[in-house]
């Protein structure tokens, strides 16, 4: 019996997508039964979203994570973990992590989500050889670019 192999992610989304990203995840029902102070940040949470809605998203790279020259992450070491639909975990790969070619050569991560993301490698990341992660193994875990809110200074800077 062969194994399935695992569905590759890019970071484009339709429109549609992106606003199912700030769905409310609570029911009146539910809503009816908190109290005032958690009533107030389910509020302001979502007066947040509102005003700045979803306009992109960042996959976060993982083991099986492509480069548009071919190269493949075949071991990260972030403690993170993410389970694929075919069952398989794979972990989050993170600047400093290495992507490895057909021939057997190497290239680190060098550019991530920034110290604020625990510099998780991510879609669109850069190699040390020019090299770009193009797609990613798991398909759950991202980062939302919202409007009117800046990325942070090192969100994607390289480490040179």
């Amino acid at each position: 019996m062969n194994a399935a192999l695992p569905l590759l992610y890019t970071n484009e989304v339709s429109s549609e997508f992106l606003r199912t990203l700030d769905k409310a995840p609570f029911t009146e029902q539910q809503l009816a039964g908190f109290n005032e102070q958690a009533l107030a940040i389910v509020n302001e949470k979502q007066a947040y979203a509102k005003a700045h809605p979803p306009i992109a998203i960042y996959r976060v790279a993982a083991e099986g994570s492509q480069t548009r020259n071919g190269g493949v992450i075949q071991h990260a070491t972030s403690p993170m973990e993410s389970k694929l639909d075919n069952g398989q975990q794979v972990r989050a790969a993170q600047k400093g992590d290495y992507v490895v070619y057909a021939d057997g050569s190497k290239a680190q991560i060098v550019t991530a989500s920034g110290e604020e993301h625990f510099h998780l490698a991510l879609v669109g990341s850069h190699l040390s050889n020019g090299d770009e992660i193009i797609n990613t193994s798991q398909g759950g875990c991202l980062l939302l670019m919202r409007d009117g809110v800046r990325r942070a200074q090192d969100f994607l800077r390289s480490i040179e």
